[in-house]
């Protein structure tokens, strides 16, 4: 008998020690227009060595001078450099694994306990991001051990951790904004490309991971994206970075020329922060064209504000 109730009571401790996030002891944050931590999140490189700082130094430059105190870089290849978060991974890794990867980033750091979160994404790095919700809205566990979860780890230890199997629980991000992300896919340049590297085989128009991703999807708390695309993009048709107009799409723009006739081409949708140009745009149903805040101001606005369709 007295052996018995030594087991109850060591049952009950092991128990009493055991934190479980999964449902959360706290609610949803609640939206609204703010300056949120905000991550960038990089596209597809075929030799995998971006340098995070480089690529994103206008977008952090513009946001840390507006305001936004927690801008942060995140890299998913093992070349990756100067990236305030990096996992680990190549141009094998396949889009859905970096998205499982990036889940995990953001609900161990901010949604577990119950921040919320923006993210700016450039190429394919908007495919990551839609990967990460669409990943947890199938397959997020019931619920997470801290036993399960790395220990006491900062933003600089990200590429030692060992995440868990499957999918986090639920994930808290307001606003994502992509920048000629192929959201239905690239056609033709391709090709070549997904013989040896499987991203670019995912990144396909048609392929299976692009019909696992289906539509635009929300987080736990509701997820407001803006879609940036430019019509002379020889990587990512203007067609394919805002969904072809699809009827989830709210926040979109393709932009053609400046005054001067300058264009904007798929890696300086990244970088674009000082010109107007002409554009179409839609906006909650309402559509016009006419010079428009170039993409980096125009992404700007869309991580503050708080409108969901």
């Amino acid at each position: 008998m007295h052996r018995f109730r030594r087991l109850c009571i060591a049952l009950m401790v092991v128990l009493s020690t055991m934190v479980v996030i999964g449902q959360p002891a706290h609610a949803a944050p609640g939206r609204a227009d703010g300056k949120r931590v905000t991550l960038l999140v990089h596209g597809f490189d075929r030799e995998a060595d971006v340098n995070c700082a480089g690529g994103w130094s206008s977008a952090k430059d513009l946001l840390n001078a507006n305001g936004w105190a927690n801008v942060y870089t995140f890299g998913y290849y093992n070349g990756a450099t100067n990236c305030d978060l990096r996992v680990d991974g190549t141009t094998d890794t396949r889009i859905q694994e970096v998205g499982r990867q990036l889940a995990w980033t953001v609900y161990y750091f901010w949604s577990s306990g119950g921040v919320a979160i923006d993210i700016m994404a450039h190429s394919m790095g908007g495919l990551v991001s839609r990967a990460a919700i669409e990943g947890v809205r199938r397959y997020g566990v019931a619920s997470v051990s801290s036993a399960d979860l790395p220990q006491g780890k900062s933003l600089a230890d990200v590429s030692t951790m060992a995440w868990p199997s499957g999918w986090p629980p639920y994930l808290y991000i307001e606003d994502i904004v992509t920048l000629a992300t192929p959201h239905k896919g690239i056609s033709g340049v391709l090709e070549a490309c997904a013989l040896t590297h499987e991203q670019c085989s995912d990144m396909r128009e048609g392929s299976g991971f692009l019909s696992w991703l289906g539509g635009l999807k929300s987080s736990a708390m509701g997820t407001d994206y803006t879609l940036l695309g430019s019509g002379y993009d020889d990587t990512v048709s203007g067609e394919s970075a805002v969904k072809s107009w699809d009827n989830d799409v709210s926040h979109a723009a393709v932009y053609y020329k400046a005054a001067d006739g300058d264009t904007i081409s798929h890696t300086e949708m990244r970088s674009e922060k000082a010109t107007a140009f002409d554009a179409v745009w839609h906006n909650l149903g309402d559509t016009g064209t006419g010079y428009y805040s170039p993409p980096l101001i125009q992404g700007m606005y869309g991580l503050y504000n708080h409108m969901l369709y």
